[in-house]
């Protein structure tokens, strides 16, 4: 065949005696010969539209083709220096578990030199961070960057190639092909620039950073002749340290352009580069920039004052319309749009709830005229609307360090001192079990709390601290660990305290991207405020970025509600907004979520500008997501008038997040051969934490959520230690291990009324590991027989491709079990739901006036099962970024059997499924946060509010609108659209 013209792109070649011969082919720079397929795909539209964490897409741009698409053919020519033998490279997105069958051709002098296929799930990849696997097995999510290459080499001579993409048939399951680029290299080994050491986040990304063409001229305006110094930032995860360049090589005369300098290796085109340009004794000057040497090209065309920055967009280098641009002109555009949009309250920021987000400080009065633009109420110069007391000193983590700083403050500066956060993503340590002394107190300890023989196995005096070894001592060797070290944070916030005055509050930020994800250990998350270590709870919000459904973080603000409760604590809560990554529509519910959920700290880490951070920011060139923080700020504003004075509404609901599961679960590391999955990932480790129980306290909280049923998040030591079931009517148990205390108080409750129900294991294991009947007994069961599928279950990632264990018919309906399969031999309890081969699934006792539901599989994740897609999951991006929906109703009607049987009273309603909502009472009235998850706008949602006083109206924040409303029997009626999430007031 021969290389048509329009198809030649002349691309770089690495051609020096120290390295190999490469040559790159982009592919965006593709050129598709058919609409079958294959198009130019922006970032935002493939799998990985991230620029941080193992997502790195060069150009931000790809070539892609839909999954299902078979015969599509894309050209583009490329030069090839020298004769030589070359390794053909694939650099695409491959999130697990997929095929992403594509075909690579090289085409010399009308011959078909080189042939393969590429994207086979299961064949041995080169990863980011310098993985090498087949299937990518990563604990606290995937990472997306795939580069592939068959051992052959294809023999090449000098001068040009015709690269061929061709689209294949793909087999299930089959994904999407975004393919980043192709590598040719006479390097035949399994590596890339950077591979060790520990260097580079994204195979042959440095070898495409070298190929890109950009190219810049300056004129100058200074008095003598002199050179332009160009920097940047270290964004590029893990090359974090910025560099600095001096162009070009001779000095400029005075008044003159410069020449035309390749500036394209020297940006890190992953994400948008900023270039901070400094020239010696000038106020100001022209900057070009264009895609070729020539500069017909121009992509950007602006005047800086010395130590501006041009911002380089990463899609400059192919995006038509795609222009360089200086902060301070961002800045100021996105000052101008905000005139056009909703500012809630008149205009006036918070008060009460404190917004955060880190801004670099800069001389440039503009950086702080946009953060205070945006709403935020903290950490501005004087001359700016704020919060004064809402410093956060961070990374303070000892009574000595908050000493020095204390001593290092002016007393003025300590006044505005609101929060010492004693780390980041930080866990709460442990002490040495081995020292004498802490043998000798937990002696006293194990004798304080009144426990004999019969609770330890042996006398007392004989209980060892131990962390293996006989369960009950290790279990209360546990316990007792854990209040040391409460006791160490609560001696350090005292010390805190001492320094900067009794209101000042102490935290530290906690990480929920370890394997059970989203999932707060018990004694970190909520124990620890029970006995005051802390003061304040911290925690971050990177939904988007770990592939669990967007509204878990409905379940970790439960989970900080059940922590802060004890001692009435407030909630700081990183919400991140970070794009690209985080879509605004998704933003704007979580801030309003937040917020929903009594927080009074959110906290947008990063925002800007963007390139004085790390990967963290909001991209200049994402407006939306501007602008949905700057509206969520606002709007705010207006209902922190009830929010700040109230409670979150109690439910009638309770799920116990038990700390015998957790602490049991945590332990139990399962061979990697168990796992459908991990058994696939040649660097998945021999042994994988089994994580279904917990996962299944999350999914069942989120389908009672989707009933609109509130539900509060309970301990064990709830119900033991202060009574914590008289409120409730119901409550739901997931879980092998449950604490016998709490077993004798749930019969009781059981007994007076109250609905039971219990699944994942029934809990016929005991909190030292063991069987044990009390639990089973309550619900009428005299044994189990337990099989298991899998160890380890990501919401997006695996649970779409899990295959069903076994069916349950119940009430003549079919729901397809996964996980679990625990048969169950009834005692004196009735069979309503039956395995595929007649045995007993599901069964219900009547208990004195309640009755206890018996659950033999994981009925939250099979529910969610039934609304998940079978697709690779995506990390953020415009259209890729999805809400479970549609869900089976025979799957809705097991996880909800209990709330059925009851009925318990629900604060909120709505005649739509997928509405969330969140009921806030205080001396001013009623707040209601409604957030829609199902994916599109909501028309005319009939919301239904049980409300505590008639109000004296409805309000929509975001339509900025009275409703019309109807009162009777204790509750106001309305319709209201909503499109992502809004505020409704219902004042007294």
């Amino acid at each position: 065949m021969g290389i048509p013209s329009f198809a030649i792109a002349l691309v770089w070649i690495a051609n020096c005696a120290a390295g190999p011969d490469i040559a790159i082919a982009e592919g965006e720079k593709f050129r598709p010969l058919d609409d079958k397929g294959w198009k130019v795909t922006h970032q935002q539209d493939s799998y990985g539209s991230h620029t941080y964490g193992g997502v790195w897409m060069t150009h931000g741009g790809c070539l892609g083709a839909p999954a299902e698409s078979e015969g599509s053919v894309a050209s583009q020519v490329v030069s090839i220096p020298v004769a030589g033998r070359y390794r053909t490279w694939s650099k695409y997105q491959a999130p697990p578990y997929f095929n992403y069958l594509h075909k690579i051709e090289i085409i010399q002098n009308g011959k078909t030199v080189f042939s393969h296929t590429y994207g086979k799930s299961g064949t041995p990849r080169l990863w980011s961070f310098s993985g090498d696997s087949d299937e990518l097995w990563w604990p606290w999510g995937v990472d997306h960057d795939a580069a592939e290459s068959p051992k052959a080499l294809a023999q090449l001579a000098a001068g040009p190639a015709e690269i061929r993409l061709l689209t294949v048939a793909n087999p299930k399951p089959a994904g999407n092909r975004f393919v980043d680029f192709v590598v040719l290299t006479t390097n035949p080994g399994d590596e890339y620039v950077g591979f060790k050491p520990y260097a580079v986040g994204s195979p042959f990304t440095n070898e495409a950073f070298a190929a890109t063409r950009l190219y810049a001229r300056f004129r100058n305006e200074s008095k003598a002749a002199a050179r332009l110094s160009v920097s940047r930032a270290g964004h590029y995860q893990p090359q974090y340290g910025g560099a600095t360049t001096m162009v070009p090589e001779q000095p400029v005369a005075a008044g003159a352009w410069s020449e035309w300098v390749n500036i394209g290796p020297f940006c890190r085109l992953v994400h948008n580069e900023g270039l901070t340009m400094t020239l010696p004794g000038a106020g100001s000057f022209p900057v070009q920039f264009a895609l070729d040497p020539q500069g017909k090209e121009i992509v950007g065309d602006i005047k800086m004052n010395s130590g501006d920055t041009a911002v380089v967009p990463i899609d400059v280098t192919w995006n038509k319309g795609s222009v360089v641009k200086t902060s301070r002109e961002h800045a100021a555009e996105l000052m101008a749009a905000s005139r056009k949009w909703r500012t809630a309250n008149g205009g006036k920021k918070p008060k009460e709830i404190l917004f955060y987000g880190n801004f670099s400080e800069s001389k440039d009065d503009w950086v702080a005229a946009l953060k205070d633009r945006l709403g935020y109420n903290t950490i501005l110069p004087d001359s700016y609307e704020q919060v004064r007391k809402a410093v956060i000193p961070q990374h303070f983590g000892s009574p000595d360090a908050i000493r020095k700083l204390a001593a290092s403050m002016p007393a003025e500066s300590k006044k505005r001192v609101r929060v010492i956060s004693f780390g980041d993503e930080i866990s709460l340590g442990q002490i040495n079990f081995d020292d004498p002394k802490n043998q000798a107190k937990f002696a006293a300890w194990l004798t304080g709390k009144g426990l004999t023989a019969r609770d330890l196995g042996v006398a007392p005096g004989q209980a060892k601290l131990s962390k293996t070894g006989d369960p009950r001592l290790v279990w209360y060797s546990n316990l007792f660990n854990e209040e040391e070290r409460f006791a160490d944070y609560r001696a350090t916030t005292a010390v805190a305290k001492e320094q900067f005055g009794a209101d000042v509050l102490t935290g530290a930020n906690y990480s929920p991207h370890h394997l059970a994800l989203c999932y707060g250990p018990v004694f970190q998350w909520v124990d620890i405020f029970k006995h005051n270590g802390m003061s304040m709870f911290w925690a971050e919000d990177y939904i988007f970025s770990v592939p669990e459904v967007p509204q878990m973080l409905s379940w970790m603000l439960a989970q900080a509600r059940c922590g802060v409760k004890y001692n009435n604590q407030p909630i700081h809560f990183y919400i991140m907004p970070h794009a690209p990554g985080q879509e605004p529509g998704f933003l704007r519910r979580n801030m309003l979520m937040a917020v929903g959920n009594g927080a009074r700290h959110v906290d947008s880490f990063w925002v800007g500008p963007e390139e004085r951070f790390t990967e963290n920011y909001v991209a200049w060139t994402y407006p939306e997501t501007f602008r949905a923080i700057h509206e969520a700020i606002h709007d705010s504003a207006e209902a922190e008038k009830i929010q700040s004075k109230g409670k979150v509404r109690p439910a009638r609901v309770a799920l116990v997040t038990g700390k015998a599961t957790d602490f049991n679960e945590s332990r139990l590391m399962v061979d990697k051969a168990k796992d459908p999955f991990a058994g696939r990932c040649k660097n998945a480790p021999a042994q994988v934490n089994q994580i279904i129980c917990r996962k299944e306290q999350q999914l069942l909280y989120l389908a009672l959520r989707q009933a609109q049923h509130g539900v509060d998040l309970i301990t064990e030591d709830d119900i033991a230690d202060l009574d914590a079931l008289k409120n409730y009517d119901v409550v739901y148990f997931a879980g092998e291990w449950i604490d016998r205390r709490a077993v004798t108080k749930l019969d009781a409750w059981v007994r007076a009324g109250g609905v039971l129900y219990a699944a994942a294991g029934i809990g016929h294991l005991n909190e030292f590991n063991q069987p044990d009947s009390g639990l089973p007994s309550l619900l009428g069961i005299k044994a189990t027989k337990e099989t298991r599928s899998l160890a380890v279950l990501r919401t997006m990632l695996e649970l779409p491709l899990l295959e069903p264990i076994d069916t349950i018919t119940l009430d003549g309906g079919k729901v397809q079990a996964v996980g679990m399969k625990q048969v169950l031999t009834p005692q004196d309890a009735e069979v309503i739901g039956k395995w595929s081969d007649g045995t007993a699934a599901v069964t219900v006792r009547s208990h004195g006036k309640g009755k206890a539901f018996a659950v033999g599989t994981l009925p939250g994740t099979s529910w969610m099962k039934t609304g998940l897609k079978v697709t690779p999951w995506a990390r953020g991006g415009k259209g890729m970024l999805y809400n479970p929906t549609g869900f089976q109703a025979d799957a809705e009607k097991l996880a909800r059997l209990a709330v059925d049987a009851r009925k318990p009273e629900q604060a909120v309603t709505t005649n739509v499924s997928g509405v969330e909502a969140f009921a806030i009472d205080g001396p001013e009235g009623t707040l209601i946060t409604l957030l829609n998850w199902t994916n599109s706008p909501l028309k005319g949602v009939e919301v239904t509010v049980r409300a505590p006083a008639k109000p004296s109206g409805v309000r929509s924040v975001q339509r900025q609108a009275k409703l019309e409303s109807k009162w009777a029997n204790g509750q106001a009626t309305f319709t209201v659209d909503i499109d992502d999430a809004d505020y409704i007031l219902m004042p007294r």
